[in-house]
């Protein structure tokens, strides 16, 4: 009882941001996990349980907490000495970004003995039709990153109360997830050991900081094309509600001619095939010559003699309609500025101060379509002795196009074997 009494105590000393509101108690949110779950059998032995937790006063925040385990029985968890707690990047939930395919992630790291938990940030769940999006305002990395800590927070207490102990997660943040990572490491470095909730660091396929003047002053860019964007009164980002339809469109029909051929994109001939095929082809486009690495993409594939995008080289087309399909309608462009303006440090930010009182072990993945090899230069700023990496590379640099794509990392077919089992080994070694 003394021992579980200072773990809860220790688990409420979360860490401070600026921007983040009051949150329920983490202790009495995992007693009511299981109670109010809703359970989703993913396999034979493996289940999904999905908990919604209410973090502040407003309509929408809220957000998911998620988690994939094998059970003895139905809402019988195994228990387990390993977990980890999976962040998504921009426009996706946690369903969309790492349960999507015929055997995802989770479920090869439930089926290796691994507990895997995640969050849907608040803003997953803003309708794409809300007409006043002004209490998206102050929604930044600072706001994620608290509620990380909170979810986290939760799956620790619940992983107790099920069997597994009281034991530090490892975290893997996936691209916007990744800066959301380091940006709770970064707060929470500032802690007491005892304090603390992280065992390990995943980044995958992302940076906080460059040192390629280029692509810093592509973020600087973006930074302040954002800021004007949030000053005219534009608190959201809409991209991800094209890309659910155009990824719904190539789905229900996929030889339709698509929206993307009128104004303003122009496109001429596509059909909705091709135009969600470009999306994960050719993502850099989306980005108005601002990407955040040469030849961005989700998904690495084929182009035709015309220039259409011809088919994926190493996803399942369905799987990466599917992807896009899921995507969240509205995203906060506060976060979007925040993570772009501790990029270009120009402007100061207070969730890059302590970089370098980061020191748990670090496992970097990269895509080399995707931000590959440039997200490595973050680790060489912590202070973390423990640091591992991998770039998965399918082509020489000059064909970066066509190589692995960001999010090939968890729809490839062979994203088992080059990623996930040197993904789980480095975890059981940790």
């Amino acid at each position: 009882m003394k021992r579980f009494l200072i773990f809860a105590l220790a688990a409420l000393a979360l860490p401070s941001f600026t921007s983040a509101q009051h949150v329920p108690n983490p202790a009495e949110a995992a007693a009511r996990f299981y109670s109010g779950a809703e359970r989703r059998a993913l396999t034979a032995d493996v289940a999904e349980y999905t908990f919604r937790v209410r973090v502040g006063n407003g309509p929408y925040d809220e957000i998911g907490i998620h988690r994939v385990v094998r059970e003895s029985a139905p809402n019988h968890p195994v228990a387990t000495e390993k977990a980890v707690f999976l962040a998504p990047g921009d426009i996706w939930n946690f369903r969309a970004a790492f349960l999507t395919g015929n055997r995802p992630l989770p479920v090869f790291l439930a089926e290796n003995g691994v507990d895997v938990w995640g969050i849907d940030y608040r803003w997953t769940s803003v309708p794409g039709d809300t007409a006043d999006t002004s209490f998206m305002a102050d929604w930044g990395i600072e706001q994620d990153a608290s509620d990380l800590g909170f979810a986290m927070s939760v799956a620790r207490f619940a992983r107790a109360r099920t069997g597994s102990g009281h034991g530090k997660l490892f975290l893997l943040g996936w691209s916007r997830g990744g800066q959301i990572g380091y940006a709770y490491l970064n707060a929470e470095s500032q802690l007491p050991d005892g304090q603390r909730q992280v065992q390990g660091f995943i980044p995958v396929d992302i940076y906080l900081k460059t040192d390629v003047p280029q692509l810093k002053a592509f973020a600087c860019a973006r930074e302040q094309a954002t800021e004007a964007a949030i000053a005219g009164g534009g608190y959201a980002n809409t991209v991800g509600g094209l890309v659910s339809v155009l990824g719904t469109l190539a789905l229900v029909d996929p030889n339709g001619s698509s929206i993307l051929n009128g104004p303003p994109f122009n496109l001429g001939d596509y059909t909705n095939r091709h135009a969600a095929l470009l999306v994960g082809e050719a993502t850099f486009g989306l980005q108005g010559g601002l990407e955040p690495a040469p030849f961005y993409h989700f998904t690495g594939g084929l182009f035709a003699a015309d220039g259409k995008p011809a088919g994926l080289l190493y996803s399942n087309e369905a799987d990466l309609f599917a992807f896009e399909q899921a995507a969240s309608p509205l995203q906060p462009n506060r976060e979007l500025a925040d993570a772009d303006a501790a990029t270009c440090e120009a402007t100061d930010v207070t969730f890059d101060d302590h970089l370098s009182d980061i020191t748990v072990p670090v496992f970097y993945i990269g895509a080399g379509g995707g931000f590959g090899e440039y997200g490595i230069y973050t680790t060489t700023l912590l202070g973390s002795t423990d640091v591992t990496s991998l770039v998965i590379n399918k082509v020489p640099s000059t064909q970066r196009l066509f190589d692995y794509g960001h999010a090939d990392l968890f729809l490839a077919d062979d994203a088992d074997d080059l990623v996930w089992q040197p993904m789980l080994e480095w975890v059981e070694a940790h």
